[in-house]
């Protein structure tokens, strides 16, 4: 072992370099894989922009820094525009000896823009909870009609009766039965997020998902809200 004791700085570094590279090979290939889907769907492929990152308010948002956008995919899914890509975050800690630990944290975010500007209304499924804080500002877990929808999601809001008009029986039924993450009414935009890495299957379900959430939306809701829409595309 004392033989090897002058190695071991170097060995610790080629350690180091090795992960590194294998990480770097791995995301290469991730991402030729998203572009050619992309490209197969349509849609088009951004590697990186920094708008997206605060554009929204709200999780997973506004939370450590060095936060960034990648891999911005964008286009038409079931019938509507969309924005989808890697957020991603870090946060620090330092222990009893002083040694700073940085952690990343990584979500995929999918938008889809509506045809009109409403308030805040957030729903989080409850296995998602302890990886979400409150929403501030907003009513927190809001009971509605339904008493399996209420076991399975916790609803946020600005208002208790917009969250109320939102969510109506049929589209409360509909989420129950479908794997719908957590997704919020933002502006004119309806963002849906998940904690991970973007998948191109996921962008399929969560834009056919959000798609099926604003089609639910009663016109009256729509004619108290007025307003026109705006989205974002990629590029612009």
């Amino acid at each position: 072992m004392g033989d090897l004791a002058p190695l071991l700085p170097w060995l610790f570094g080629i350690g180091i370099v090795a992960v590194l590279v294998v990480g770097f090979v791995r995301e290469r290939k991730r991402r030729d894989r998203l572009m050619q889907f992309a490209t197969l769907r349509g849609w088009t492929y951004v590697a990186e922009d920094p708008r997206l990152v605060d554009r929204w308010p709200g999780e997973p948002f506004g939370r450590g820094d060095s936060a960034r956008a990648r891999n911005v995919l964008g286009g038409t899914e079931s019938g509507r525009p969309f924005t989808a890509f890697d957020y991603s975050y870090e946060t620090h800690s330092t222990d009893s000896k002083g040694n700073r630990t940085t952690s990343t944290h990584q979500w995929m975010v999918c938008v889809v823009p509506m045809q009109g500007f409403l308030g805040h209304v957030q729903v989080v499924p409850e296995s998602a909870l302890d990886r979400l804080a409150g929403a501030v500002g907003l009513a927190s877990d809001i009971d509605l009609e339904s008493e399996d929808f209420n076991r399975r999601f916790r609803v946020s809001a600005s208002s208790p009766k917009l969250a109320s008009d939102i969510l109506t029986p049929r589209t409360m039924q509909y989420l129950i039965g479908v794997d719908a993450g957590a997704w919020r009414t933002c502006g004119s935009d309806l963002v849906g997020f998940r904690q991970g890495r973007l998948d191109p299957a996921d962008v399929v379900r969560t834009c056919s998902v959000l798609g099926q959430v604003q089609a639910g939306i009663p016109s009256f809701v729509w004619k108290d809200a007025g307003g026109p829409a705006s989205g974002y595309s990629p590029g612009a």
